[in-house]
């Protein structure tokens, strides 16, 4: 698309209604939906028309039915404003009313931007019918004498937000944020159920990308919306637990899931929401994938995570473990009666570090994996002297952390990069440095040391930061004949995951990557066998639980696609598109977030290693809280 009949997008006006429009579209200006040209659109942020014989008269009656159905009438200023408003249009398009009657829309307007409490009613619910009133007026006039009529059109519909555009599984943040404000905690947990079956557990472990987005951010603090999340799953465990619905119809096919950590589970879930006969094949001893073992107690309590678990199981998912496929036989499933299968492994190997020593075998080296693994299922480790950790995520800070709980005397993260290239979170960061843990930047290993097959030490190499690489950070570039030799009795590689696809060699067909994960369809996650799918960590390498999570929802909807005999499509609308941008800004109402309750620092490594760190919201404080949401809910229609 290259040529634009009108826009108001941002409030930048591009009128080619009387010329060719060629070339008209400059960056930043929306002409596509999920991928594909549009005849029209209204949105939140303006119009856009890229066909002359667009009906921008039944594109704005559309759009203000859209628009009353967000308006929470909270402050009754929206609400009353767009009912105002839909009444003169329908009696403009019924051949009444007056020029008076156009001219009120645009002071209705003007009001409802002006006096609206949230960020809809201010800058999205009739921003572009003012657009629409003023550069379409001709059009608005000619209903009055019966001339033009808005043609009954079905247009496609979509809302979003900054924060839900961040969040990978595209949670309802808004809505749900809305229902703890007005203490329905129950309502707020079904709402977030719908896409995210483990909220107490991502409530906990989430890296909040959506708190980033967060239109609030600009004022005075992002909400907390990962606690707020927390909070609606606290507060249902505290009053005894809701169910999950039980299907009311069963399907005859049987689907198997490989992996019960985050994508297996949704997976699941869903399906047998649906109907279908679940099975999951779980290799270790309990359910959560790295949400079991590879995330310390302190984070993540894992009565939380068996919690949620077990409301998953108690819907008829059948859980079997210790069971993992050692090499998969997909013509045996079928024969068993499996329809489809959900590969979800996860990625539980560490990635090499590629220096002198890590593969000998010395006592004192250990991947971060297999240490935080171990932890989990109740291994024991005796406490050293000194101990390195390698790597600057969040496995990195969760081993230094347990180390800290397990009496280590010196604990020192190493990282290629600064502290500011760092993937672990601050909120991470400055929990270990308050528990003792030493960080050292630019350097990275070249040797493991060892006598008499123990570790004793560790020979590092100075870094020098280079040009932006494929990940968008400096390169590390090693300093020639800058290495020097530190003591350590420990060292733990925290640089990385992958997935162990040793099972897949009884099925050659299914197609692997050169980065060593299974190769899967990017929107229906099918593999290259018919009836198999993929998700998680296997598939894209090692991501966040949310992402897992989400993969999980999606492959979910595939495999119901393809057991109905339907093809599945997933799009989002809104690719492209930046929700953040807003013409109307700023908001009077500051108020400073509660503040978490936070286990004092002298008190964390003095009770047990489970004790969670972090505390949640009480019922009060989460809904002072949520109140300090904008509700910034973006429209958009089109055809």
């Amino acid at each position: 698309m290259n040529t634009v009949t009108f826009s108001s997008w941002n409030g930048k006006i591009l009128d080619n209604r009387k010329s060719a429009g060629a070339n008209a579209v400059e960056p930043g200006l929306p002409t596509q939906v999920g991928g594909k040209d549009i005849t029209a659109m209204m949105g939140w942020n303006g119009i856009v028309v890229t066909d002359p014989k667009a009906d921008v008269l039944s594109l704005t009656m559309a759009y203000l039915r859209e628009a009353r159905k967000l308006s929470c009438g909270e402050c009754s200023v929206c609400m009353i404003g767009l009912d105002k408003v839909m009444a003169i249009m329908e009696s403009l398009a019924a051949g009444k009313g007056s020029k008076q009657d156009i001219s009120e829309i645009e002071t209705i307007a003007k009001g409802v931007a002006a006096n609206s409490k949230c960020n809809f009613g201010r800058s999205a619910a009739l921003t572009p019918v003012l657009d629409a009133v003023k550069y379409y007026e001709a059009d608005f006039t000619a209903m009055l004498d019966g001339k033009k009529k808005p043609a009954k059109k079905d247009y496609k519909v979509a809302v979003t937000a900054p924060c839900m555009e961040a969040c990978p599984a595209t949670l309802d943040i808004p809505g749900y944020i809305e229902l703890i404000k007005n203490n329905h905690f129950a309502d707020a947990l079904n709402l977030i159920r719908e896409r995210c079956i483990l909220p107490g557990v991502i409530g906990r472990a989430c890296t909040h990308p959506c708190e980033s987005a967060c239109v609030r951010k600009g004022i005075d603090e992002p909400l907390s919306i990962r606690l707020l999340k927390r909070a609606a799953a606290d507060a249902d465990l505290a009053e005894g637990a809701s169910a999950l619905p039980v299907p009311v119809e069963t399907k005859p096919d049987k689907v198997a899931v490989v992996g019960a950590g985050p994508a297996g589970l949704s997976a699941a879930y869903h399906l047998r929401r649906w109907g279908y006969e679940v099975t999951i094949f779980e290799k270790l001893p309990r359910p959560g994938g790295m949400a079991a073992v590879g995330i310390p107690d302190y984070r993540l309590p894992k009565d939380i995570l068996n919690h949620e678990v077990a409301l998953i199981k108690r819907m008829g998912v059948i859980f079997k473990f210790k069971t993992g496929i050692e090499r998969l036989n997909w013509e045996e499933l079928k024969k068993q009666g499996y329809k489809a299968l959900f590969l979800a492994v996860g990625a539980h190997v560490g990635v090499k570090l590629g220096c002198e020593g890590e593969d000998e075998g010395y006592d004192g080296f250990i991947q971060a994996a297999e240490f935080l693994r171990n932890l989990s299922l109740g291994g024991k480790v005796a406490p050293r002297k000194k101990v390195v950790i390698l790597g600057g995520g969040s496995a990195a800070i969760d081993c230094a952390r347990s180390c800290a709980r397990l009496g280590f005397q010196d604990i020192e993260v190493i990282y290629r990069r600064s502290r500011e290239e760092m993937p672990a979170s601050t909120e991470e960061i400055s929990g270990a440095e308050e528990e003792g843990v030493k960080f050292s930047f630019l350097k990275a290993p070249t040797k493991i040391i060892a006598k008499n097959g123990k570790v004793t030490g560790l020979e590092c190499v100075k870094i020098e930061l280079g040009e932006p690489d494929q990940s968008g950070r400096p390169h590390p570039v090693p300093v020639k004949g800058s290495e020097k030799t530190m003591k350590t009795d420990m060292v733990i590689a925290a640089t990385g995951q992958k997935s162990d696809l040793e099972f897949l060699s009884g099925e050659e067909k299914i197609e692997v990557t050169d980065r060593g994960s299974i190769k899967v369809h990017p929107i229906t996650f099918r593999t290259s066998v018919e009836g198999i799918y993929a998700g998680g960590d296997c598939a894209s390498g090692a991501e966040t639980l949310i992402e897992a999570l989400n993969a999980g929802n999606r492959a979910a909807i595939s495999i119901n696609c393809y057991l109905q005999g339907k093809t599945a499509a997933y799009t989002n609308p809104f690719t492209g598109i930046d929700t953040k941008v807003q013409r109307e800004e700023g908001f009077v109402v500051k108020k400073a977030a509660p503040k978490v309750n936070f286990v004092e620092v002298s008190q964390r490594l003095e009770l047990e290693s489970e004790t969670e760190v972090e505390g949640g919201f009480d019922t009060t404080e989460a809904m002072t809280e949520a109140a300090r949401c904008l509700r910034c809910y973006r429209l958009m229609i089109w055809e």
